[in-house]
């Protein structure tokens, strides 16, 4: 069976930079290739990118990395810099609608409406439903200018919320804990509810640092190697709390039974089993179907999950 190459996924985290190469094969996308690259603490985050040419010249030595002749691509970009938001709309022309929009957007925004790009699109036949969408002209700005920095075409910016719902199809919400915010992503009829607080790995790593007194990368390596045994035990527990915390503030809206964890502090021994007793939801750490191929073994492929779920979900953009 031929297979068709995809637009190469690309994930711009806060510590490092991910490019998923992927094609779709019937009906299936599944990775070829992955190249990630460390970039120095903030130069990168979620939305606007402080330099941008600096970030497509990593971004440029992983593609060569890759040998892929595919140049075009998707981004990925998350809250608080893109929002999706249901809105309920009585018949109105398209004028009326727009000013609506931006009315609507001022409402969820904490800088100047005209900073922003808003966007509506029509979810049922009736007309009154509708997804707002939100992004700060900035971080469009900033990650189109990295990707071409980095010779390529990017085609799409993908909310981080809407490719980890492709991912996860049977899962009612993924929760994404990064390294310096986690989100709870929960999959609803039309937009993504999303819910966000400011901890993550880093947090952990910090508090196995200050209690063995080691620096910084020996702390992420025992972290990743140990989990938190002897230390970090009080901060492990404090991300747990939080991610009940944002659970609980979704459920009674949402009914939230099975959770996918993906990012930094997802690899932590135990802490799917900690994250059931918090929110007494099933809680997994899964591969992705877009993930099994042939050019990487089994173990490794569920090692990485956690790191290379996005990209590889941004890349099947393509196929959706």
């Amino acid at each position: 069976m031929s297979a068709r190459l995809l637009p190469l996924g690309v994930d711009i985290g806060a510590t490092r930079v991910r490019v998923v190469e992927a094609e779709l094969c019937g009906t299936r996308a599944r990775v070829r290739a992955v190249a990630v690259r460390d970039v120095p603490a903030g130069s990168s985050s979620s939305g606007t990118l402080r330099d941008a040419q600096y970030v497509g010249a990593i971004i440029e030595d992983a593609v060569v990395e890759l040998g892929t002749r595919q140049r075009r691509c998707v981004c990925g970009i998350g809250e608080p810099d893109a929002m999706l938001r249901t809105l309920m709309l009585p018949k109105m022309t398209a004028v009326e609608r727009e000013r609506a929009a931006r009315f609507e957007a001022e409402r969820h925004i904490d800088y100047p409406v005209d900073e922003a790009l808003v966007r509506l699109h029509r979810v049922d036949a009736s007309g009154t439903a509708w997804v707002l969408g939100i992004c700060r002209k900035s971080a469009i700005v900033t990650r189109s200018a990295a990707l071409r920095a980095a010779g390529l075409k990017p085609v799409a910016m993908d909310h981080e919320a809407c490719a980890l719902a492709r991912a996860f199809a049977g899962f009612d919400a993924v929760v994404d804990m990064g390294h310096h915010r986690t989100s709870l992503h929960v999959t609803t009829g039309h937009a993504p509810l999303t819910l966000q607080v400011c901890s993550g790995g880093a947090d952990v790593t910090r508090a196995i640092e200050r209690e063995l007194a080691v620096d910084e990368q020996t702390a992420e390596k025992r972290k990743r190697i140990l989990g938190t045994s002897g230390a970090g035990e009080r901060s492990r527990a404090a991300l747990a709390s939080d991610v009940a915390a944002l659970v609980r503030s979704a459920r009674p809206t949402h009914a939230i039974k099975r959770i996918a964890l993906v990012g930094n502090a997802a690899r932590l021994p135990g802490i799917a089993s900690d994250l059931e007793t918090a929110t007494g939801s099933l809680c997994e750490v899964p591969v992705s179907e877009t993930l099994h191929g042939e050019r990487y073994p089994e173990d490794v492929i569920r090692s990485s999950a956690p790191d290379w779920t996005l990209a590889a979900a941004l890349a099947a953009w393509g196929a959706a």
